[in-house]
């Protein structure tokens, strides 16, 4: 039974070591996503984004200045964990998100792990357009 006990042991070691190596927010497990633009009557994004559960993403959203805009998504801050948004070299590490607000041009950096699955989105508040808005889904 010893040598049993022994031998599973040392055959999990390995795998045990390379757990404590790979963590969520490791290069390895980074994904970075095209960025979002606010300007002036143009899309926010090209295309919808599709990510995974669990995975670390970093994306920036982009304003030009043309206008005062902002990006709103609850619903989509609630399904995932903020690592830290980057706004001019300073990071913070918020609870929580609702929306960002840019009143001149400037760039975020957000840091995010995917949690929840489900279909969410960002959008211009006010805004009726489709291209005022990005599709986000989580699988």
């Amino acid at each position: 039974m010893k040598n049993l006990l022994l031998t599973a042991v040392l055959l999990l070691a390995p795998v045990a070591a390379q757990a404590q190596t790979a963590g969520l927010l490791e290069r390895a497990n980074r994904v970075e996503l095209p960025g979002l633009k606010l300007m002036s009557g143009e899309p926010v994004s090209a295309a919808p984004l599709s990510l995974k559960s669990g995975t670390y993403y970093i994306i920036e959203i982009e304003s030009d200045g043309s206008a005062e805009l902002a990006l709103e998504g609850a619903a989509f801050f609630r399904a995932i964990w903020v690592n830290e948004v980057v706004i001019n070299d300073i990071e913070i590490r918020p609870l929580g998100l609702d929306s960002f607000e840019f009143d001149d041009e400037g760039t975020i950096e957000l840091s995010f792990i995917a949690i929840k699955p489900g279909k969410y989105a960002l959008s211009v508040p006010g805004s009726t357009g489709d291209s005022q808005r990005v599709e986000i889904t989580i699988e």
